[in-house]
């Protein structure tokens, strides 16, 4: 991974757009070392960076081609949990796919930290495992304007009610971790500036592309409420079916285009 990926690293930083909002504030809810899933704050355990060529990268999410920095041979790095379950090394050909997610702010291929050797299940003995909530604390029905007929602009970016106002709500009031602002993005197929997966987690954005498995011409958004292990997900939403109301539905975790983490 680090033969190939170091190179990648500073070409991918060097031509990443400027994403996120200018002048909008840091979640009140942030913590300086927090579990990228729950937002439980986690005392990190430090580690040093080993068996690379020199650097190694640090994903914006388990797998290789989201590179947000570098860290340098032998640096230390807090590990704040692990996950067993994220993209194999493609570069490098590892098949190993666990991650751990660190202090440098996002997530490092296991098989270059000194953590413990993984067992057979990809588990480092003694580290943390990451959390996965098995449903989002957010009450969507707290959302302020629930019955809202007209175009009112909700002072975020949005209109009352649109699908784009709902989510966005949502990730600024659902109490979980997030690092990235969600307003002023534009319609649902605009929307941009958050890590981008194939695999939902809780407190996640479900995007739909324009016309994709029945959105409307603009894409659209919802809120990942559930992650379940039969390959569903429950999501809350507006303005999908009735205009400017709440709808609630459990979907194959395949119908969204993709998902973002703020």
């Amino acid at each position: 991974m680090v033969r190939n990926l170091a190179r990648l690293a500073v070409a991918a930083l060097l031509s990443a757009p400027v994403l996120g909002v200018v002048g909008v504030a840091a979640p009140a809810n942030a913590c300086a070392a927090a579990d990228p899933y729950s937002g439980a704050c986690v005392t990190p355990v430090n580690y040093k960076i080993s068996g690379t060529d020199g650097t190694v990268a640090v994903q914006a999410t388990p797998k290789v081609g989201n590179v947000k920095s570098t860290l340098k041979e032998g640096a230390t790095v807090g590990v704040i949990c692990q996950i067993n379950d994220g993209g194999t090394d493609t570069y490098d050909n590892l098949l190993s796919r666990t991650w751990d997610y660190t202090t440098a702010g996002g997530w490092v291929y296991d098989h270059f930290v000194t953590t413990p050797a993984q067992d057979g299940n990809g588990w480092s003995p003694g580290v943390r495992h990451c959390d996965s909530p098995p449903s989002s604390p957010l009450n969507p029905n707290a959302y302020p304007w629930p019955t809202q007929d007209a175009w009112v602009a909700d002072g975020h970016g949005y209109y009352e009610g649109e699908c784009t106002s709902f989510a966005a709500w949502a990730v600024r009031s659902d109490g979980l971790h997030h690092t990235k602002s969600p307003d002023w993005l534009g319609n649902a197929d605009m929307w941009h500036g958050a890590s981008v997966d194939a695999s939902p987690h809780v407190g996640d954005v479900a995007q739909w592309d324009d016309n994709h498995n029945q959105a409307g011409d603009k894409g659209h958004v919802a809120y990942v409420a559930a992650v379940y292990n039969n390959g569903t997900i429950k999501v809350e939403e507006y303005n999908w079916g009735n205009f400017h109301r709440l709808n609630i539905r459990t979907i194959s975790a395949s119908a969204p285009s993709r998902y973002l983490r703020f």
